[in-house]
């Protein structure tokens, strides 16, 4: 039985069968000498589906507004979700592999990996970087560009109750050349009768507020995120107070059970899941089988400024 985008926001209780017997298929398909782990196949299926309804679209119905996908042909509709069967397989061969190997040659640098800067995903063109091979790369781009922006834009106008640092970041965006996303999110703000600091107001110690509001950005974007990495370390950063409380010693460290971190949601398997990938990225000094995880001050910053995209 086939179904279309339609179906799924439609009819989702008659078209999610073939939906799941899709994505299972491409899912073994794909996973290679993981295809007979059920727990990865499932893991696999359950990370579409739930894509496709926090994009609005299975079981959207007309509560939801349409999206890019909304508007692919059905042979595009079905090689999207192929491809994004395809990439989440990948990743998940690749996190097998890494856990097969040493902790030293999982090391990267700081310099190399750098710091995520929400603001900096903003300047990427909806489409993405063209040219693309095929049109569900450039669906699959818009989608998560989209979500992105969506996040972002609600993340910014939390900063209403600051208006010295919405203005900073507003400031910012149209410098970026993010004029759009400036002008919505003043247009939003209006709409609800918040009143804005005018754009020519000058704003003495324009870089600390600039500072702080990234902080808050960062922390907002960090909490809606759905990535697990980046759930683990906005659980890891919430215990800086504590670290703060302790400068004065000779370690300058603190020690976290992972057992501290299983909350919220976050089952014990899924905790030491983003230790290693958070480990993989240079950002802990974390190994298979620590009860505890080591923090200072350096990595506590490094950890409020990671950011990734599902």
């Amino acid at each position: 039985m086939s179904f279309t985008a339609r179906d799924l926001r439609y009819e989702p209780e008659k078209s999610f069968p073939a939906l799941e017997a899709f994505l299972r298929q491409r899912a073994q398909r794909y996973l290679g000498p993981l295809q007979y782990d059920a727990e990865e196949v499932d893991l696999v299926v359950n990370h579409v589906v739930e894509r496709l309804v926090t994009l609005g679209l299975l079981g959207g119905g007309d509560r939801q507004p349409e999206t890019v996908l909304d508007r692919l042909s059905e042979p595009q509709f079905y090689a999207f979700l192929n491809n994004c069967v395809r990439h989440k397989a990948i990743d998940r061969l690749r996190r097998q592999h890494r856990q097969m190997l040493p902790f030293s040659a999982l090391q990267e640098s700081e310099e190399y990996q750098g710091e995520a800067d929400p603001l900096g995903e903003v300047t990427t063109p909806l489409w993405g970087v063209a040219p693309f091979a095929h049109p569900e790369e450039a669906a699959l781009a818009a989608v998560t560009q989209q979500e992105l922006r969506i996040l972002l834009k609600h993340c910014i106008k939390a900063l209403a109750s600051a208006p010295r640092q919405l203005r900073a970041v507003l400031q910012e965006l149209e410098t970026v050349g993010a004029v759009d996303l400036a002008r919505e999110v003043v247009e939003e703000l209006q709409a609800i009768s918040i009143t804005l600091l005018p754009a020519e107001t000058p704003l003495a110690h324009l870089s600390q507020h600039r500072d702080h509001a990234y902080k808050k950005l960062r922390a907002c974007l960090q909490s809606l995120s759905s990535n697990l990495a980046v759930v683990v370390a906005l659980r890891l950063t919430e215990y800086e107070a504590l670290l703060s409380s302790r400068s004065n010693e000779a370690s300058g460290e603190i020690a976290i059970s992972i057992q501290d971190l299983v909350s919220q949601g976050l089952t014990l398997a899924e905790v030491k899941q983003g230790l290693r990938q958070l480990t993989f990225e240079g950002l802990l000094n974390w190994h298979e089988g620590d009860e505890v995880v080591h923090l200072d001050a350096a990595r506590l910053r490094r950890l409020a400024r990671y950011y990734r995209v599902e």
